[in-house]
């Protein structure tokens, strides 16, 4: 339809100007039809008037002879006066039946001649009238007058101009209900084609309207959904521009902690309205721990979990809830709390096919955001995983950096690292901190004896018993060869020496099994320096200890010496 209303666009105000033309000569054409109707109504009722004429000069002619006759027979005076009264009809009629039929020379000829046998006759009845002495003669010459020769003249010449007339007056009707007929047919059709043009004229513009409408219509239709595609881009541009920031921030976050509040920080300006919470497995991956919470939970999730309880974690991909995706709950959802406007997410935390965690969000459903949500959890959740196994990597990577790998201790580069900073923390809180430097006894000889892998499996086994004597913030390392130097913050002199003699008298019993042999036990030496009395700086530590070491051993070996 639209496409017609385009084709016929272009004879829309050619048909308005028909339509106009057409209108404006159907009012002449009744204009003039009306003239030309009451013209042929004028000529019916002249034509009326003619025979009127006619029959009434008939009528007072044969009243005039009737008056007259009756006069000359009774000479009554009555009869006088009725022929007195009569004769001006008489003679009016024919003068006006002159005058009527001017139009018409044939029937004013015919009226004129009438006219005069009228006259004619008129005044032999007057002199037949004035004649009283010869009343018989008179009558017989009335009589024969009459019969045979004015009055039958006059008669018949009546009966012509009457039949002539009553012609004209046919013909007159006849054109006049022609006309009317015609002018009837002109202005039925020239009012119907406009009004046809009129109506398809004003159908096409209601048409046009409801068009024009309905693309008014769509215009804003689509201005909603471009204004709406606008505020989506600005806001999905606004996301990218927070996640580029969140990608950047999370490369540099020193550990998993940092990786966690830069998350939540993120998410909470992403997602405002949602809330949530990170799982972090444990290294056996039987259980989930809460490792971190952001906004308002819409859905209440348990603080620890099994893997077998979320659908994410079961099946390594997110698993999402809602009144779309259906109602199929994770087991650590409240099951008391039903779904209806909420939707909740489980993203599983996986990198490089390891499982780390899981991060579950929860929110109320918004109208068009649900979907974008989504996109946005999955995009931080998979940064999020790779930034963790990343920071995994590099703590392992560090911490291989600074333990030996034979005995799981801290190198000598961890300890030149960290014996600076708990010297100076114990010098600003006026504690003290004591440096023990320890050797295997006769080390050499064993490794001459039963090979160097069995001098390694000894030291292993040291390595080992000698972390499980120390506390958390000792720092046990491996200082070179068969040396160990232990660290004790805020340990004093006598605490040290008592120290001490335990990790000499636990190591000195200790024994390994190489080759299914039992080799040892053997003995350690061990010299002892203390915070502030020996020295205030690593350096002088460390050589006091070493001295006092070297001195244990002068001294027989197997024993504990103080600087």
């Amino acid at each position: 339809m639209p496409d017609t209303l385009t084709r016929l666009r272009p004879y829309r105000y050619p048909s308005m100007a028909l339509a106009a033309g057409l209108l404006l000569a159907v009012g002449v054409a009744m204009v003039w039809g009306i003239a030309e109707l009451k013209r042929g109504i004028t000529w019916v009722d002249h034509s009326y008037r003619v025979i009127s004429e006619i029959d009434g000069g008939q009528v007072a002619l044969l009243k005039s002879e009737s008056a007259a006759r009756g006069y000359r027979r009774t000479g009554a005076a009555a009869q006088q006066a009725d022929y007195l009264l009569i004769v001006p009809q008489v003679l009016e009629h024919p003068d006006n039946l002159v005058r009527l039929t001017d139009d018409n020379p044939e029937q004013n000829e015919r009226a004129r001649r009438w006219r005069d046998l009228v006259h004619t006759r008129l005044g032999e009845l007057e002199r037949l009238m004035d004649d009283t002495q010869a009343t018989g003669t008179a009558d017989e010459a009335i009589n024969r007058d009459v019969r045979f020769s004015r009055m039958r003249r006059a008669s018949t010449l009546a009966n012509e101009m009457r039949v002539v007339e009553r012609k004209l007056l046919v013909q007159r009707r006849a054109t006049t209900d022609q006309r009317a007929t015609q002018l009837t047919m002109f202005v039925v059709l020239g009012t119907a084609i406009p009004v046809v043009l009129l109506g398809l004229l004003l159908t096409g513009l209601l048409r046009e309207n409801g068009r024009a409408r309905k693309l008014e219509r769509e215009a804003r239709s689509a201005m909603r959904e471009l204004e709406a595609s606008l505020a989506q881009r600005d806001r999905l541009s606004e996301q990218r521009r927070i996640l580029g920031i969140y990608a950047g921030m999370l490369q540099s976050a020193e550990d998993v902690t940092e990786a966690f509040s830069l998350t939540v920080e993120t998410l909470e300006k992403l997602l405002p309205q949602a809330g949530g919470r990170f799982y972090t497995l444990h290294p056996s991956a039987d259980i989930a721990d809460t490792a971190a919470r952001f906004g308002t939970e819409a859905i209440a999730s348990a603080d620890v979990l099994a893997p077998n309880q979320c659908w994410a974690l079961r099946r390594g991909q997110p698993h999402r809830t809602d009144d779309e995706h259906g109602h199929i709950k994770c087991q650590h959802l409240d099951q008391a709390v039903p779904l209806a406007g909420i939707w909740t997410l489980c993203v599983p935390l996986i990198a490089h096919g390891t499982s780390l965690g899981m991060l579950h969000v929860s929110a109320h459903e918004r109208d068009g955001t649900a979907n974008n949500d989504t996109t946005l959890v999955e995009a931080i959740a998979e940064q999020l995983s790779l930034a963790i196994a990343n920071l995994h990597l590099r703590e392992t990577l560090r911490l291989q950096s600074l333990r030996d790998p034979l005995t799981g201790l801290f190198n000598r580069r961890y300890l030149e690292e960290n014996l600076n900073r708990e010297l100076q923390r114990c010098a600003r809180r006026g504690l003290p901190l004591t440096v023990m430097m320890l050797d295997v006894d006769h080390f050499k000889s064993f490794n001459d004896e039963y090979g160097h892998a069995a001098g390694d499996a000894l030291l292993s086994q040291i390595g080992q018993t000698l972390g499980s004597l120390v506390r958390e913030e000792d720092i046990a390392c491996r200082y070179g060869g068969e040396e160990f130097t232990v660290v004790l913050p805020e340990a004093g002199a006598g605490e040290a020496a008592l120290r001490a003699e335990g990790i000499r008298s636990e190591i000195g019993s200790t024994t390994v099994t190489h080759l299914r042999s039992t080799l040892g036990p053997r003995t350690i030496s061990i010299g002892v320096a203390t915070f502030p009395a020996d020295g205030d700086t690593p350096a002088q530590l460390l050589a006091k200890a070493d001295r006092a070491l070297y001195e244990a051993k002068a001294q027989g070996r197997d024993r504990v010496v103080s600087a």
